[in-house]
């Protein structure tokens, strides 16, 4: 990988890895969910994401 990134391809890449990052989780929730309808999932979804910053706040 390039060491001098643009901003803008930073800020693309975060986002990409963002996407990712929800996209893993939601097929997750789903396999361990079969029948889990969309409002739910997305519950899930952003209990799973802000976990780790509630735990940070925590420390």
């Amino acid at each position: 990988m390039r060491k001098n990134i643009s901003s803008e391809e930073k800020v693309n890449l975060a986002i990409d890895m963002t996407d990712t990052c929800v996209s893993v989780c939601v097929e997750s929730l789903k396999k361990k969910y079969p029948n889990i309808n969309g409002k739910e999932l997305l519950e899930r979804v952003r209990e799973r994401i802000t976990y780790n910053r509630r735990r940070r706040c925590e420390v």
